[in-house]
């Protein structure tokens, strides 16, 4: 049979046991209570029963004492309210007590007929509740038709009498000892039906007590069979897997079994066959170590050195014997050490930890090396360190030859915008030249107009020049000194023009910086030369931001404004004209409008640092 099959079959057996067991255990214990709960409610029931009937009784004569009581000081002439309240309220009392009684009289009786337990005696105790009741009510009804009589509003002034020779001594002599009769027989039969139910609990108690050990037996049984098929040769895999894991690869195990157990074992000794033929040897797995590229160091849980590897002697030039059981950390600068000491004694994380330090030589040079730790637990349970240290030196020599020439491009880039900025001043200077020794005043205005396209696109230059990058330009600051350059140029004392700046700080590359100038020279010079033309004074307002994207540039003034007739599609003025292509280049739009009060708006929209622009003009 299988292994499978046999703890299959065990514990379906014992599992078939244990529900045989509790569902016995529960009919049986669920019998007894359900019997125990119907008849303590039927007992408690009638008791509660018996209690009204007593308190009945006893009320009944209580206030037909009271009403006599009370009609006597009626009698003597005291009319009160209180006296004839005390009057109805006892003879009402009294005639619901009697009633009372009568109908919990019958709910007694009936109740009395269930033979809940089906006792073997119920007939006769029915019978002997028949007869007390009959007693009962025979001694009531007397009882009953004398006090009644007596809280009769028309009764004579005989009450007194007949209470105290009559009525209350019936009641005590007669009608409340029957009551306590009944009371005393039915207390009896409950005490043996306690019993009875008491001597069934047992013997359920004593069957369940039987089940459960035959149970148990059986169980036993099974257990047996399963330690004797299972156990045992699992036992014998157990030593022989032991003597082989000591290194003892004669051993073989035998087990008689047909199951699984014998084909593991049969695994067992096919691998020991196969361990004993082709074990790796401990010499080929240092081989190995020896002649790895990087150094390998495995110190003890105190990173005392234990094991070294060939490149850690030719890279540190120490002799392999000479390290052993040096701290790891010595082979580190002097001042690491606590910093060492903290990244990898107190490292408690599953992780590598990759970090670059510096190693001496023997000869004191330092090294630049990346280490790699990581820790591993041997046979006994000993934590150990692993460190995997990689020379960088050539590494770092690149690095160093790299931001040597990336040093020297950046001086380069900075001469070539030092140097076009200077050659824009020459060309600048050159014009400013020709507007002196020019008398035609339209020849020296387009002559002016060119020298501020050249400044402003020399203004480019000089920020990349002054910023470390050489990439981009705060477009917010150039405009503020650009203005400055065009009010240095048309700003005379009979005009006071004013600027006003709400830009945000938004940095674009030079291919959108070169357009950016000439639109906003080509258009605030446009605004000195056409809006304020006869106007002394005036207001540029310039707004920037960046939303989305998207760069916005508002250009305001309070002059003149655009004339009625004007067109930007078919009015074909250079300005214009030159506005449209740097729009274009910059892959944007643009609006040229009258103001809400007065003046012009030109808004401009592109966005940031698109690839577009740079082109010339």
């Amino acid at each position: 049979m299988r292994l499978g099959t046999k703890l299959l079959a065990g514990f379906f057996s014992i599992a078939l046991l244990v529900l045989i067991t509790g569902s016995l255990s529960y009919y049986l214990g669920n019998a007894v209570k359900n019997e125990l709960i119907e008849t303590s409610e039927l007992t408690s029931s009638q008791l509660q029963t018996l209690t009204d009937m007593t308190s009945d009784l006893q009320n009944s004569l209580l206030y037909t004492r009271n009403y006599l009581t009370e009609m006597d000081k009626r009698e003597r002439g005291d009319n009160s309210i209180s006296v004839t309240a005390q009057i109805r309220e006892s003879r009402r009392v009294v005639e619901r007590s009697l009633n009372n009684f009568e109908v919990d009289f019958q709910i007694f009786l009936e109740r009395s007929k269930s033979n809940i337990a089906e006792e073997e005696d119920f007939d006769f105790f029915v019978s002997q509740i028949e007869q007390l009741a009959d007693s009962l009510q025979t001694s009531f009804s007397y009882y009953n038709s004398l006090t009644r009589q007596i809280i009769n509003p028309d009764e004579n002034g005989f009450g007194n009498e007949i209470f105290a020779v009559t009525v209350e001594p019936y009641f005590r002599n007669t009608v409340l000892p029957s009551l306590m009769e009944l009371r005393s027989l039915f207390n009896d039969r409950v005490n043996n039906q306690l019993a009875e139910l008491e001597s069934r609990a047992n013997t359920t108690v004593r069957q369940v007590i039987f089940i459960t050990i035959l149970a148990f037996t059986i169980a036993l049984m099974f257990t047996f069979i399963v330690y004797r098929s299972i156990a045992k040769p699992i036992q014998k895999l157990q030593r022989t897997a032991d003597e082989l894991g000591s290194g003892d690869l004669s051993k073989r195990i035998e087990v008689n079994t047909k199951d699984e157990l014998a084909d593991l074992a049969s695994s067992f000794n096919s691998m020991a066959e196969n361990l004993s033929r082709s074990m790796v040897s401990r010499s080929y797995m240092n081989n190995i170590i020896q002649s790895m590229g990087d150094m390998l160091i495995v110190t003890d849980q105190d990173n005392r050195i234990e094991l070294i590897n060939h490149a850690v002697t030719s890279t540190l030039e120490f002799e392999a014997e000479k390290l052993q059981g040096e701290l790891f950390f010595d082979l580190f600068q002097s001042d690491m050490f606590d910093e060492l000491d903290q990244t990898y004694s107190q490292n408690e994380l599953d992780e590598p930890v990759v970090d670059e330090w510096m190693m001496k030589t023997k000869s004191r040079k330092e090294i630049p090396v990346v280490v790699t730790h990581t820790e591993i637990f041997d046979q006994d349970g000993k934590r150990k360190h692993i460190y995997v240290a990689r020379d960088i030196t050539e590494q770092k020599e690149a690095q160093r030859q790299i931001s040597e020439s990336l040093k020297e491009k950046d001086v380069m880039l900075s001469e070539i915008h030092h140097r076009v900025k200077n050659n824009l001043a020459v060309i600048s200077g050159l014009l400013e030249m020709q507007v002196w020794n020019t008398e035609d005043e339209h020849t020296a205005e387009i002559l002016r107009d060119s020298q501020l396209k050249i400044k402003s696109m020399s203004l480019v230059h000089e920020k990349l020049y002054q910023n470390e990058d050489f990439v981009d330009i705060d477009i917010a600051t150039y405009t503020q000194e650009l203005v400055g350059e065009i009010q240095k140029t048309y700003q005379t004392k009979r005009k006071n023009i004013k600027t006003t700046f709400d830009c945000e700080s938004i940095l674009v590359t030079l291919n959108q910086a070169i357009p950016i100038s000439l639109l906003l020279n080509e258009s605030i010079v446009n605004i000195y030369k056409h809006a304020f033309k006869e106007v002394d004074s005036g207001v540029i307002e310039i707004t920037m931001r960046l939303k989305e994207g998207d760069i916005k540039i508002k250009i305001a003034d309070n002059g003149v404004g655009l004339p009625a007739s004007f067109d930007k599609e078919t009015s074909g003025s250079m300005g214009l004209v030159l506005i449209e292509t740097l729009t274009k280049q910059l892959n944007g739009t643009y609006s040229l409008q009258n103001g809400e009060a007065s003046g012009t708006e030109l808004i401009i929209s592109f966005p940031i640092n698109d690839q577009s622009g740079g082109g010339f003009v």
